[in-house]
Formats: structure tokens, C-alpha cells, sequence
């Protein structure tokens, strides 16, 4: 319900900013993202990205920009994963193969910001697409497999209290190599 009603702010905030330049590009680019990439949503990537560039005042003016915006603000989200983790292990609800869960779910979130952390220095310093590429890989599979590990015991009805997180670090962590992956096949 919380994800719902973020993209319908979201979207209504985006209506008054669909005449610039900046909208063109993170409207341009995330089409053909999405068309390129069925993990991908169109609206999602649209309104993250928008969200993000009017929150830090960012104006992306090449499909460059728009790969260290998205890993910027796929770290930011990993961030605030690692604190819903800390918040949640201290419930008392839990039972102890949850919280070994989290635990490992918080293992995953610090090694995959230290990934994208590697995917930012050689996307901007070097270049590196396939450094960068591989780092983001890395992160994306750090947030399933944390979902995956609550799954392994389904037949005591255990759940993930992470899975609305796991999956927008997922769809975040798909934006940033779809466009390494666009930046990629123009070369």
C-alpha cells in the first residue's frame, strides 16, 4: 500500500514536469530501457528517476548522468534497506529463522553498497563499463538473494518482511544496467 500510494504522488508530482529537457531524457531513456529489458517497468524507472532529480536538483543532460544518478539513488534506497533490517531485528515478533534471515539480509545490503560503491569509481573515473556492469550485477543479486533465503523454508509459512525492499532494489539495480547496457551497444 506504501509503494502505491509513493508512485501515484509520484505521478502526479511528474505531470508538472514533462516539458523540459530533463524529462525528455529520463522519458527517452527509460522507453527504451523497458522495451530492451522485461524486469524493467516503463512507470517505475520514469518516476524514480524524476523523483530524484527534482529532490537533489539534478539535471542529467546525457544517458551518462543518468547511470550515476540511478546507481546514486539505488545506494541511497540500499541505505535506507539497512536501517529497515536494524529496525526489524530488534522486533521481538520474529521468530529465530527470520532473524537469522535478516541478519544475512544485512550482510547482503553492506556487501552490495560496497558493490555499487566499485560500479560509481569505474563508471565515473575510468569508464569501466564492464567493471561497473559486473558491480551492479552483484548488488542486484544480493537483493534476491536475501528474498530467496525466506522462501527455503515455505513449508513453515515463513515470509520476508523485506520483500516490497528486495524488489525496488531489484527494479533500481535493473535501471542502472540497462543504461550501461544502452551506453554499451553504442560503442
Amino acid at each position: 500500500m506504501r509503494f502505491l500510494t509513493y508512485i501515484i504522488i509520484s505521478i502526479l508530482f511528474l505531470s508538472q514536469y514533462t516539458n523540459g529537457s530533463k524529462s525528455n531524457l529520463i522519458v527517452r531513456s527509460c522507453r527504451e530501457a523497458s522495451k530492451n529489458d522485461p524486469n524493467l517497468s516503463y512507470d517505475f524507472c520514469v518516476t524514480s528517476l524524476y523523483e530524484s532529480a527534482c529532490k537533489e536538483k539534478l539535471h542529467p543532460k546525457k544517458l551518462e548522468d543518468l547511470v550515476s544518478m540511478s546507481i546514486q539513488l539505488t545506494k541511497s534506497n540500499g541505505t535506507n534497506i539497512i536501517s529497515i533490517i536494524s529496525h526489524d531485528l530488534q522486533n521481538q515478533t520474529h521468530g529465530e529463522y527470520v532473524k537469522a534471515c535478516l541478519k544475512d539480509c544485512f550482510d547482503l545490503y553492506n556487501d552490495s553498497l560496497e558493490s555499487l560503491d566499485n560500479a560509481m569509481v569505474a563508471f565515473n573515473t575510468s569508464k569501466d563499463l564492464d567493471t561497473a556492469n559486473i558491480n551492479v550485477s552483484a548488488a542486484l543479486d544480493d537483493s534476491v538473494t536475501c528474498e530467496d533465503q525466506f522462501k527455503e523454508r515455505k513449508e513453515e509459512n515463513e515470509t520476508s518482511p523485506l520483500t516490497q525492499e528486495n524488489h525496488v532494489y531489484f527494479q533500481l539495480n535493473v535501471i542502472s544496467l540497462s543504461f550501461i547496457q544502452m551506453i554499451r551497444q553504442r560503442y
